[in-house]
Parts: C-alpha cells; sequence; structure tokens
C-alpha cells in the first residue's frame, strides 16, 4: 500500500477525491483523477500535497467531477485572498445540523430589524452605535454563512 504523506491525508482536495472514488473506482488514483478532471496528474499531486494552490478553474473541475460543492466554499473561504475577507466559511453537514443552527441563527437576529431601523434612522452612524451594528453584522455573517451550508447540502443532494 502507498504511504500518503500527513499533509495529504488531511488536504481538502484529497479527501474530496477519496470521497469520490467510493463511487468511481477511477479516482482512487491520480490518473485517473487526471482524466476525469482534466489536471495534470503532477499538478494534482503537488495541490494534494499542498505545495500547490489550484486555480478557481481547477477548482470548479474537481467540485463537479468530485461531487463536491464544499470545494468551491473551501477554495474561496480559505485560500482565495479577496474570498478570505468577503465570504463566509461554510461546511458539508448534515441536514439536521444545518437546520438546528439555522433556527438557533434566527432566534438570536430577533429584533434586530428595529434596532436596525434606529440606527439608521438619523442617516448616520455614531460612535456609540458601532457595537451594535457589528453584533448585527455578526449574526447576519453568520446566518449568510448557513445559506452557504445549506447551498452545499442542496447541490450533494440534488439529484442523487
Amino acid at each position: 500500500m502507498t504511504k500518503i504523506a500527513p499533509s495529504t491525508a488531511v488536504n481538502r482536495y484529497y479527501l474530496a477525491r477519496m470521497a469520490a472514488a467510493e463511487r468511481n473506482e477511477r479516482m482512487s488514483s491520480r490518473e485517473g483523477a487526471s482524466e476525469e478532471t482534466g489536471i495534470d496528474r503532477k499538478r494534482m499531486q503537488r495541490i494534494e500535497i499542498g505545495t500547490l494552490n489550484p486555480y478557481p478553474e481547477e477548482v470548479l473541475l474537481m467540485a463537479d467531477s468530485y461531487h463536491a460543492p464544499e470545494l468551491l466554499n473551501f477554495h474561496c473561504s480559505q485560500c482565495c485572498p479577496i474570498g478570505q475577507r468577503t465570504v463566509p466559511r461554510a461546511e458539508a453537514n448534515e441536514l439536521d445540523r444545518i437546520t438546528v443552527k439555522c433556527l438557533n441563527a434566527l432566534e438570536s437576529i430577533k429584533g434586530a430589524d428595529k434596532e436596525l431601523l434606529r440606527i439608521a434612522q438619523d442617516g448616520t452612524l455614531s460612535a456609540d452605535e458601532i457595537p451594535q451594528m457589528e453584533r448585527i453584522l455578526d449574526e447576519v455573517q453568520n446566518l449568510a454563512a448557513i445559506a452557504c451550508e445549506m447551498q452545499i447540502y442542496l447541490e450533494k443532494h440534488r439529484g442523487r
């Protein structure tokens, strides 16, 4: 059996390929995955050992070929410098977990509409309103991350 480098064993792209191998035996080898995705085998190896960040187009190919939409969020939220600042991190969770997180987030955001209206009433943001606005923003960003998890779940289960 081939030894797997520790960096590869936790690499998201490698793990997604191995999960795909459970449905498509060709994905169990880099050669097969290379033929399926069109990504050079040596390049795929460097991506999977973490010495090379894939291009966005390669992430799209892997996400589609591996049926792993979570790779898109991973790449954008953790590998892309712009996405690190703008894209919420989401995980591939099961529906029950997503539902609990969503209901909790919706409960925590109750009353934020009135608070936001009060802050916006005079058309300016005062220094004493900044902490309230930051709290509302945190809650909305949490909800956005949950929406991304719902999207990942739906994409994974659509057309099964």
